[in-house]
């Protein structure tokens, strides 16, 4: 599996200025180039399984997984081709850009909450904090936008907490752990399989589902190039990963566990305790879900505008990967 950590001005400074070869050097066609935006998340679980197993490749595919781009940096790499495929939680980035005419489309989904499903997202709290009047949250580790602070946002409503009223902060996930047991932090908010390694040394508090039951999670979008430039590749994109969802929708098996683990860089155990999320064969998307969020993203002012389904969701990658097979690779 290929990753890349780089800054985001280089990454799009490097990767715009890559050159696609037609041909390989002993003239066979060249596999299609596709780079695709990573996190190790289990939501990526059916990417990491597909390109494990080879699927990409069968289908003539050369996946490069980028790494180490955040979301507003991931919404710009995509829409300047830095990047081909953006999966991951519904950014009010990316709908605005498509609200202004943008080149890009929402293909395919990628997990939801499912209302009788573990908790993938929640909030885990510092041991010995009961959040009150008396000992309210001050400092937590949640999305500045996005998402994840629309979902926590409603994760407290019913506690009568503004998410206003509290810091919100940035940290990566690699100190997560150490700083809610240190107390440095109050609270934080924080998906597979972070969640599971975070509620170990914490209290679990709040789920997802449990206010937001069967909301689609996260999404796969194309830029233009997939769109448009090579359609193909977008249609073997998806019909690959189709196949890894396919799999990943066996569950737990052991392969599927080493794969993911791999992937993430956890240990098989955490990865076998952690939740997770449901998948639906086919990979649709739940638009109720779109537009719940984009009501609450206008009325927080992080977008001036909002779309229709039918500007943003592109349906005919998954009808057409519904309705071929996949081909392996010369």
């Amino acid at each position: 599996m290929k990753r890349r950590v780089v800054h985001c001005c280089a990454l799009l400074a490097a990767l715009a200025g890559c050159s696609r070869a037609d041909r390989t050097a002993g003239g066979a066609p060249a596999p299609h180039k596709v780079r695709v935006l990573f996190l190790p998340h289990v939501s990526w679980a059916p990417i990491m399984i597909a390109e494990a197993e080879g699927f990409f490749k069968q289908e003539g595919l050369d996946v490069e997984l980028v790494t180490g781009l955040r979301s507003e940096e991931g919404v710009a790499a995509l829409l300047t081709d830095g990047i081909d495929v953006m999966p991951g939680p519904i950014r009010a980035g990316f709908l605005s850009a498509v609200a202004q005419g943008a080149k890009a489309r929402i293909v395919g989904g990628q997990g939801e909450l499912a209302a009788d499903g573990c908790t993938y997202f929640g909030i885990v709290l510092r041991r010995g904090l009961t959040p009150s009047t008396a000992t309210p949250i001050r400092r937590m580790r949640t999305s500045q936008d996005g998402l994840a602070r629309f979902i926590v946002s409603r994760m407290l409503e019913p506690h009568h907490i503004a998410l206003s009223s509290i810091e919100t902060i940035r940290l990566p996930e690699a100190v997560l752990a150490s700083s809610i047991e240190r107390g440095t932090i109050d609270a934080v908010a924080v998906s597979e399989p972070g969640l599971t390694r975070v509620a170990k040394v914490g209290t679990p508090w709040i789920g997802a589902q449990e206010v937001v039951p069967g909301f689609q999670w996260g999404v796969i979008a194309f830029g233009e190039r997939l769109l448009e430039k090579d359609r193909e590749a977008g249609i073997r994109f998806m019909r690959a990963y189709e196949r890894g969802v396919e799999q990943y929708r066996e569950g737990k098996t052991a392969r599927n566990v080493a794969i993911i683990s791999r992937a993430t860089g956890e240990s098989e155990q955490l990865t076998r305790e952690a939740c997770w999320p449901s998948f639906r064969a086919g990979s649709d998307i739940n638009w109720a879900s779109i537009a719940q969020f984009q009501r609450w993203a206008n009325t927080e002012r992080l977008m001036e505008r909002t779309v229709t389904r039918d500007q943003v969701w592109d349906s005919s990658f998954v009808s057409a990967a519904r309705t071929s097979t996949y081909t392996e690779s010369p």
